[in-house]
């Protein structure tokens, strides 16, 4: 299930949102297991966007592009396979290991996303 384009509490849930650019992003679709998912408010259980998949440790393969519904069981979902992300903006901070091996893998983190400034 995706929230494309909808806010709650702050949340920002713009798939990819992540992401640096478009340009150089691999995405497959993955089975995304319900045992890494967050209770929701509404009950339900949820991938949150940049969940490092399938863990956050030595056998990352990928980041969760959206947030997955997998209140009903394991369900297929969109996981990035390359491409430049703002680390900062990872739901959850990501570990040495998994960064080693995404870096193997074709990803280039970049520590903090670039400041929003707004003309007056």
């Amino acid at each position: 299930m995706a929230f494309i384009g909808a806010t709650e509490k702050g949340r920002v849930f713009a798939p990819g949102w992540f992401l640096e650019s478009e340009v150089g992003v691999v995405r497959k679709t993955r089975q995304i297991a319900q045992s890494g998912a967050e209770a929701g408010d509404d009950g339900g259980k949820y991938v949150p966007m940049g969940t490092v998949w399938p863990a956050n440790d030595a056998t990352a393969e990928g980041i969760v592009y959206e947030d997955i519904d997998v209140t009903s069981g394991d369900m297929p979902g969109s996981v990035v396979l390359a491409g430049r992300v703002y680390e900062d903006r990872l739901p959850v901070q990501i570990a040495t290991a998994a960064k080693t091996a995404l870096s193997g893998k074709g990803f280039t983190f970049i520590a903090t996303s670039p400041a929003v400034t707004r003309p007056y």
